[in-house]
């Protein structure tokens, strides 16, 4: 009786765990769209979308990530994986492979009773490396900002692709064709209890993205969350994950995001020079690295996560 009320109850209901069962069950139905024997399947997190480790009977390692119902749609999503493929394509950068589906598709979409929404799945090739928080040097974030540089620079040539911008204030702004307009503004001061320091850092944002303009020289696809959990290392060299929030945006917002969260180490002073000297080795005339830059997107970035 317990088992068939654990399974009855709406997904809604459910905690964590109870919700990673089912969408478990669902994994194991996106899977079947694959040429990939599966040996057994392990789930790695429950965020804003939840990821399971695919451990193939062939000796290889992939990750299901099962999409959020309420994220980038399915068309938004094969953008995503058209630039993870033209990164391993046409640059050195390590960053995970799609696998294609039986059909060639670069995702599939599959529903199942127990979950509300059909939910898009993709497959990726695993990323060997380690993540570094603590002990993180500078060489490495000298590398991590020379990684940074070249994603940009090939961020610039991907115009045509389906993103959304990674500078909206809130998902209302997402949906709004400015996603810094008073309405967006309005309701985000709403939401934060009436905080109207918010109608300050959007101007200045606003300020800063004028400034810039919006020439492929500073405004690109970007990854959108490059942070400690985002890049690792493997024998010496920077891999990125996480490209799921990746769109629109200044490049400015991407080294931000990287510069501002090296800020509860101890030693973030040299690790925060080290990156954007690592950044400006390869772009060295980009306004990108100007620290009142940095800060205006940092501080949008902080409020973006608050308002989530």
């Amino acid at each position: 009786m317990a088992d068939f009320q654990a399974n009855s109850r709406p997904f809604t209901e459910l905690d964590r765990s109870g919700r990673t069962r089912r969408l478990r069950r669902l994994a194991e139905a996106a899977l079947t769209a694959y040429d990939v024997p599966v040996a057994r399947l392990t789930p790695l997190g429950h965020g804003l979308n939840t990821t399971f480790r695919v451990d193939g009977a062939d000796g290889h390692r992939y990750v299901l990530r099962v999409q959020r119902p309420d994220g980038p749609g399915a068309a938004q999503v094969r953008s995503e994986l058209a630039w993870l493929a033209a990164l391993r394509r046409e640059t050195g950068l390590v960053v995970p492979l799609p696998v294609p589906t039986r059909g060639r598709d670069l995702v599939t979409v599959v529903a199942d009773p127990a979950v509300p929404e059909p939910r898009t799945c993709v497959l990726c090739h695993w990323v060997e490396g380690r993540f570094v928080d603590e002990r993180l040097s500078a060489p490495q974030l000298y590398a991590v900002g020379e990684f940074t540089a070249r994603l940009h620079l090939h961020g610039a040539r991907m115009n045509g692709l389906d993103r959304g911008r990674v500078d909206d204030l809130t998902d209302f702004g997402r949906t709004q064709v400015d996603g810094f307009s008073a309405a967006v503004v309005d309701r985000a001061v709403a939401l934060a209890g009436g905080d109207e320091r918010i109608r300050e850092t959007v101007a200045r944002v606003r300020a800063v993205r004028a400034e810039l303009g919006f020439g492929a020289d500073v405004f690109g696809l970007v990854h959108g969350d490059l942070h400690q959990e985002n890049y690792l290392f493997h024998r010496g060299r920077v891999r990125a994950v996480g490209f799921d929030g990746c769109g629109f945006g200044h490049y400015a917002y991407d080294l931000a995001v990287a510069h501002a969260a090296l800020g509860r180490l101890p030693q973030r002073e040299e690790l925060r020079e080290a990156l954007l000297d690592g950044y400006r080795s390869v772009r060295p005339a980009a306004a990108t690295t100007d620290p009142e830059v940095l800060d205006a997107f940092a501080a949008l970035r902080d409020l973006q996560l608050r308002l989530r």
